[in-house]
């Protein structure tokens, strides 16, 4: 597997478009990633990397850095038939400890993040809901409602 440094992506990067890919989620990517970068988590990589690749093209992929998604997903490109694919180990936290910067989305979508909202059990007339479905003994596994 190939592996990219900091500079070296950044030297190609201020070169030109790269097929740079970040393989964390949609959400984490939307909130920030690497100028350039396209979101292509690791779900759904192969459809949107590797069908629209030529077999020699330059592809780098990272993730947050220190883990081992990005390279499973280089892993993965490279099954699929891409040759010339490179794995930046060092991910979103090296480009950030290497002082440079990291930008969101323009047009982030709303995404459902945070702390999880207490919900109140729906509280349903047994008699009346639904056309009367509930009706019977709600202990009485044979009827309706049961």
């Amino acid at each position: 597997m190939k592996t990219i440094s900091t500079e070296a992506l950044h030297q190609r990067l201020d070169a030109g478009p790269v097929a740079l890919f970040d393989v964390r989620g949609d959400v984490d990517f939307e909130l920030e990633h690497i100028p350039g970068a396209k979101t292509a988590p690791l779900g759904s990589l192969s459809f949107r990397v590797a069908h629209v690749m030529n077999a020699d093209s330059f592809v780098a992929v990272y993730s947050e850095g220190g883990d081992d998604l990005a390279r499973e997903a280089a892993d993965r490109l490279e099954h699929l038939g891409l040759e010339n694919v490179h794995c930046y180990d060092s991910g979103l936290k090296g480009w950030r400890d290497a002082g440079l910067s990291v930008v969101p989305s323009p047009n982030p979508r709303i995404h459902a993040r945070g702390p999880v909202v207490e919900s109140r059990p729906l509280i349903v007339d047994r008699e009346t809901a639904y056309g009367g479905a509930f009706k019977g003994d709600p202990s009485d596994v044979h009827g309706a409602g049961g």
